[in-house]
């Protein structure tokens, strides 16, 4: 198999020019479709690890990152199903990610089939301010958590182990 003068300036570029590395502002246009959902999936399960599931439910939480079908939403909760749904194409950064994925994190846990629909003003119902204030709580602790294996590549995953004992030196 023959390498072309191309692919070796990619390579070789890689190696040089290391993929910038990804913080909170980082815009999701930048950074594509797959690491959003990578990061996604990495903030629920940290949501599931530090925030709970509703034991009130038969099954956990299920969800989906896709495309956003109407602009300016960025994830929604259906409590019929259980499912959280995020549409990452409609988050403007990382933050934004994070933040949405806290604030529907936290409706699962809510009696949002019995109990959400007694308040209709959208910014004064209880549950949504709830979930508005875990956001501003929660965002930054998961980031801290989650921000080393965000900016992980491929070559800096494979660690090679310790012996333990004494080594034949």
């Amino acid at each position: 198999m023959r390498t072309t003068a191309g692919q070796l300036c990619l390579a070789v570029s890689f190696f040089i020019y290391p993929m910038p590395k990804i913080n909170i502002n980082t815009r999701i246009n930048r950074i594509g479709r797959s690491e959003a959902v990578r990061i996604c999936n990495m903030v629920m399960r940290w949501c599931r690890r530090h925030l709970g599931i509703n034991k009130r439910r038969k099954y956990q939480p299920v969800w989906t990152i896709r495309r956003g079908p109407i602009e300016h939403l960025v994830g929604e909760y259906d409590a019929e199903n259980n499912e959280i749904l995020i549409y990452w194409d409609q988050c403007e950064n990382v933050e934004e990610i994070i933040n949405t994925t806290i604030h529907e994190w936290t409706h699962q846990l809510q009696p949002i089939l019995t109990k959400y629909a007694k308040h209709t003003n959208y910014q004064t119902n209880p549950y949504e301010i709830e979930a508005r204030k875990n956001e501003a709580l929660f965002t930054i602790p998961c980031w801290n958590t989650i921000k080393h294996k965000v900016n992980k590549n491929g070559s800096s995953n494979s660690k090679v182990k310790r012996r333990r004992g004494r080594t034949n030196e």
